[in-house]
């Protein structure tokens, strides 16, 4: 039986990219069309935002106290969480890449230290496609990992380091997918060049119910969001099976984190609704216990 409440009620017009911070026990989320970071403390209940100029898809922590990754449409760039500011710019998309209607969307770092992330073309449902990116430590430059051929839209991601694989959300397909990683966590090729894969999931909805963000708990287990489900599905990472489902009271879920002292909680952000049957709190940061579910490690850090 899972306990869902709301932890904070944010209002996002496009809630995403939910990390914990196990350093300063804060959830950071972004509101990706309001240009905003979220800052959420539960054991206080402060709830901080930092607006910035651009749209900002996804947020990863430091290893340097009060400093975050925030990801726009076409940077990263460091964010100082005390003075609610930007700062360095770490790597730009390639021109060549695109501009128009591209930016940049989920993103997590791998358990050796490197950034992965996706970008995303706004008119996906139209067929087009976006690309998979990794940002080493020290670099200043993006590697492609993913190309258009390759990639629909990306979107969320986990690591089962025992396994020594990456789980990749394609919500253009609507498959999740494990990948062989290489040294630094990232999706690896064969001898042949081809990418050593397989599919652990299909949940076809014709783009209705796309899985969105994920994670992963210390059984090996994925936690998906469901967009416009109101749900939040556990798949066998194995089988590809649902082993349980978790209704909330909101329509459109996004993505999903394990947080909180023992990671014990799920937090999952949502979007806005709209029209007179519009949940209540849409848009909020939502907070649901699973008896027995706990994460499988705090959000990995990007060395600076």
């Amino acid at each position: 039986m899972a306990k869902v409440e709301l932890a904070c009620d944010a209002q996002c017009d496009l809630g995403e990219s939910p990390v914990w911070d196990d350093a300063t026990g804060t959830v950071y989320f972004v509101d990706i069309n309001g240009k905003t970071i979220h800052a959420f403390v539960p054991a206080t209940g402060a709830h901080n935002t930092i607006t910035l100029d651009q749209a900002v898809a996804t947020i990863v922590p430091t290893s340097r106290p009060g400093t975050i990754l925030a990801a726009l449409e076409r940077e990263v760039v460091e964010v100082d969480v005390a003075a609610g500011t930007t700062g360095r710019v770490l790597a730009t998309t390639p021109e060549a890449h695109g501009v128009e209607g591209l930016r940049f969307n989920d993103g997590k770092v791998s358990p050796q230290g490197s950034l992965l992330v996706g970008r995303m073309h706004t008119k996906w449902r139209q067929g087009k496609r976006g690309r998979l990116y990794r940002l080493d430590p020290g670099s200043s430059e993006f590697g492609e990992v993913l190309s258009p051929e390759e990639v629909y839209l990306p979107n969320g991601m986990a690591w089962d380091e025992a396994k020594g694989v990456v789980y990749f959300a394609d919500s253009g397909t609507e498959t999740v997918v494990e990948y062989q990683a290489d040294a630094q966590g990232i999706p690896r090729r064969g001898d042949d060049g081809r990418l050593l894969a397989r599919t652990v999931c299909r949940l076809p909805s014709e783009h209705k119910y796309v899985p969105d963000g994920l994670t992963i708990d210390n059984a090996g287990n994925l936690w998906i969001a469901l967009g416009e489900s109101s749900t939040i599905v556990c798949i066998d990472s194995q089988t590809g099976k649902e082993l349980q489902r978790v209704t909330l009271p909101v329509k459109r879920p996004t993505a999903c984190t394990f947080g909180g002292e023992q990671l014990e909680h799920l937090y999952v952000t949502t979007r806005v609704e709209t029209g007179a049957d519009a949940s209540p709190n849409h848009g909020g940061l939502f907070r649901v216990t699973i008896p027995g579910v706990k994460g499988v490690a705090a959000a990995y850090k990007y060395p600076l």
